[in-house]
């Protein structure tokens, strides 16, 4: 099979197609061609408009990037998802709830180190994140609250 040229006729039916939301799929088979050739002609023809590349160099683009297309937290019409979706913390918040039950925390792992394997000093016991998560939700379980989950450690 040879390269097809794209028409204008067939980037206006594209244009139309992906605005009205159809899939890059079904835009190729309403086009008779290929996703992976549809897909790279939405960039190409600038239908669909790629993300910036993340550039440390360039954070005040990035910034205005994220300014003009802000994220939008979907929304969860089931009560179960909501209550769920409150018992995420930030790691943090579960080492204040510890020190809030007078459970003192030292960490003695070096900078920088991944969450996963940093190592804290309860007492006289060494500990990683994940066992400090387990002290907090046998505490939070006795309480009868619910469990906490915590960003890189749970699931």
């Amino acid at each position: 099979m040879g390269v097809q040229e794209w028409t204008a006729e067939d980037i206006k039916k594209a244009r139309e197609y992906f605005l009205s939301g159809f899939s890059i799929k079904d835009i190729a088979k309403q086009l008779g061609r290929s996703p992976t050739a549809t897909n790279k002609a939405l960039s190409r023809f600038r239908i669909r408009i790629e993300k910036p590349r993340r550039n440390p160099t360039q954070e005040s683009m990035r910034s205005k990037y994220q300014a003009e297309n802000p994220i939008i937290s979907p929304s969860f019409e089931r009560k179960e998802l909501r209550k769920e979706l409150e018992n995420w913390i930030s790691f943090w918040q579960l080492c204040e709830f510890l020190s809030n039950e007078n459970i003192c925390i030292y960490e003695v792992s070096p900078t920088y180190v991944d969450l996963k394997d940093r190592q804290f000093r309860v007492g006289t016991k060494l500990l990683n994140a994940a066992q400090l998560l387990l002290t907090a939700n046998k505490i939070r379980t006795e309480k009868n609250m619910n469990a906490f989950l915590v960003k890189d450690l749970s699931w």
